[in-house]
C-alpha cells in the first residue's frame, strides 16, 4: 500500500503532465492518463480488498448515487452526441480517468496526515508551475492581451490551477498542521501555538525550530510567487474565487472564537481589493469585451439547453452551437453550471448538485467534531471552484477534473475515518 500511496502523491504532483499528449494505436492519450491507468491496475493487483471496498460503498452510498447520476447523464450525452469521437474522448479523460483515480484515492488514503501530504504535493506542484511561469514573465512571454499564461493554452487555465495552491498555502502558513498523528486526527492548533510547542521540545531543540522556520520561509516565498503569477494572469474570476474562499474559511474557522475584529478587517480589505480590481477590469476595453462576450455565450448556452434538456448536447460540442466569435473561440460556456447542464443533461446536473450538497453537509458535520483545519482547507477550495465557476469552466479540463475528485475524495476519507472513530 505504501507504493500505491506514493503513486497517488506522484499523480497529484504531475497533474500538469496532461499537456504531454500522444497516441497509442491511434487512440489519443496523455502522460497523466497513463499514470492514472498504471496506478489503478496496481491497485487492482495489490490493493483491492472486496470487504474493505464494500464498506466504502456502504459508507458513501449517497455519494455513490450522485456519481452514478453524473455518469448516466454524461454517458447519455456522449452516446447521442453528433461528434461521438470528441465526446467519447472527453467522457474518458474528464470522467472515467478522474473516477478511477478517485476509487484508488479513497481506498488507499485512510488518515488525515495522508491528506495533509496530498495538499503539500499540490502546493509543491503549484510552486513548480509558478517558477516556470515566472520565467515566462521575466522574458516578456505574454499572450496577445498582455496576460501571462505560462505553458498553458490560456491565462485562465494557469490561474485555475494555481489558485487552490495559494489557498492551501495561506491556511498552512498561518495555521500549521500539528506534528503528531493523534492530534491530526482530533484537532489542529493555530500556527503560533504549534510553533511555540515545537520549539520548546527538549528532544528536538534547535533542529525542530530550524525546520519550522525553513518551512515558514518557503511557504511565504511560495505565497508571494503565486500572488505575482496570479496577478499577471489578470483573471478576475480567480481573484473573486480566492477572496470568497478565504472569507468563507475565516468565517467557519473562527465562528466560535474571539477574533471578530481581525476577521471582519480581512473581509473588508478583501472586498475593497475585489471592488477595485473589478472596477478597473470592467472599465477596460478588455473587460468590457470579456463581460459582453460571456453574456452572449450564456444566452446561447441556455438556448442550446432548452433544445435538448434531457440528453444534453454532447461533451465537447458546445463550440458547434456557438459560431466563431470575432475575438476568440468558445469551446466551453464559461460557466461551470452551464457546462454540466449542457454536457451531462438534466440528469447529470442533478447528480452534480446532489454531490455538492452532500459535500458541504458532510463538511459542516465533521467540522463540529474533528479536523478543523483540514475541513477548512477542503471546503475553502471547493468554494473557490464554485465561485470562479460562475465565470469560467473549471471542471472541464484534464487536470482540473482530477483535482475536483481529489477534493471530493479528501472529504470522503475524513467521513470514513470519522465513522471508524465513532464505531471504536
Amino acid at each position: 500500500m505504501k507504493i500505491l500511496e506514493k503513486g497517488i502523491y506522484l499523480v497529484v504532483l504531475g497533474l500538469p503532465l496532461y499537456l504531454i499528449r500522444f497516441k497509442i494505436f491511434d487512440i489519443p492519450t496523455t502522460l497523466l492518463e497513463l499514470m492514472i491507468f498504471g496506478l489503478f491496475i496496481g491497485w487492482l493487483i495489490n490493493g483491492f480488498n472486496f470487504k474493505d471496498f464494500k464498506n466504502l460503498l456502504i459508507t458513501h452510498y449517497l455519494l455513490l448515487i450522485a456519481i452514478l447520476l453524473i455518469l448516466i447523464g454524461v454517458s447519455i450525452a456522449t452516446v447521442y452526441s453528433w461528434d461521438f469521437r470528441v465526446s467519447a474522448g472527453i467522457w474518458k479523460a474528464w470522467f472515467i480517468d478522474p473516477l478511477l483515480f478517485f476509487i484508488v484515492f479513497i481506498s488507499v488514503i485512510k488518515k488525515p496526515e495522508q491528506i495533509t501530504r496530498v495538499f503539500y504535493c499540490l502546493i509543491f506542484s503549484g510552486f513548480a508551475v509558478s517558477i516556470i511561469s515566472f520565467i515566462y514573465l521575466i522574458q516578456g512571454n505574454l499572450d496577445g492581451q498582455g496576460r501571462l499564461q505560462g505553458f498553458y493554452n490560456s491565462p485562465n487555465y494557469l490561474a485555475m490551477y494555481l489558485a487552490p495552491a495559494l489557498i492551501a498555502s495561506f491556511w498552512i502558513l498561518f495555521f500549521r498542521f500539528p506534528r503528531s498523528a493523534q492530534r491530526a486526527e482530533l484537532r489542529v492548533e493555530p500556527f503560533a501555538r504549534s510553533r511555540q510547542v515545537e520549539t520548546t521540545m527538549p528532544a528536538f531543540g534547535l533542529k525542530t525550530r530550524s525546520r519550522t522556520i525553513s518551512k515558514t520561509i518557503l511557504l511565504i516565498v511560495n505565497c508571494l510567487l503565486l500572488i505575482i503569477i496570479l496577478f499577471f494572469t489578470k483573471s478576475l474570476g480567480a481573484w473573486l474565487g480566492i477572496i470568497a474562499a478565504l472569507v468563507f474559511g475565516l468565517i467557519i474557522y473562527f465562528r466560535n472564537k474571539q477574533k471578530k475584529v481581525l476577521l471582519w478587517g480581512i473581509v473588508f480589505c478583501g472586498l475593497i481589493i475585489v471592488l477595485v480590481f473589478t472596477f478597473l477590469k470592467i472599465n477596460s476595453i478588455q473587460g468590457k469585451l470579456s463581460l459582453d462576450s460571456r453574456l452572449i455565450i450564456w444566452q446561447r448556452a441556455w438556448e442550446a439547453f432548452k433544445g435538448s434538456p434531457i440528453r444534453g448536447i454532447g461533451p465537447g460540442t458546445f463550440a458547434d452551437y456557438f459560431p466563431s466569435y470575432p475575438i476568440w473561440g468558445v469551446p466551453q460556456p464559461h460557466n461551470l453550471y452551464f457546462a454540466f447542464l449542457l454536457q451531462t443533461g438534466i440528469i447529470g446536473f442533478i447528480g452534480f448538485v446532489w454531490l455538492l450538497i452532500h459535500f458541504f453537509k458532510t463538511g459542516f458535520k465533521l467540522f463540529t467534531n474533528h479536523y478543523s483545519l483540514l475541513i477548512t482547507i477542503i471546503m475553502s477550495v471547493m468554494v473557490y471552484i464554485l465561485v470562479h465557476g460562475l465565470v469560467d469552466t473549471l471542471y472541464w479540463k484534464n487536470d482540473l477534473s482530477v483535482f475536483f475528485w481529489i477534493i471530493i475524495g479528501c472529504m470522503a476519507v475524513l467521513k470514513f475515518n470519522n465513522s471508524k472513530l465513532i464505531r471504536n
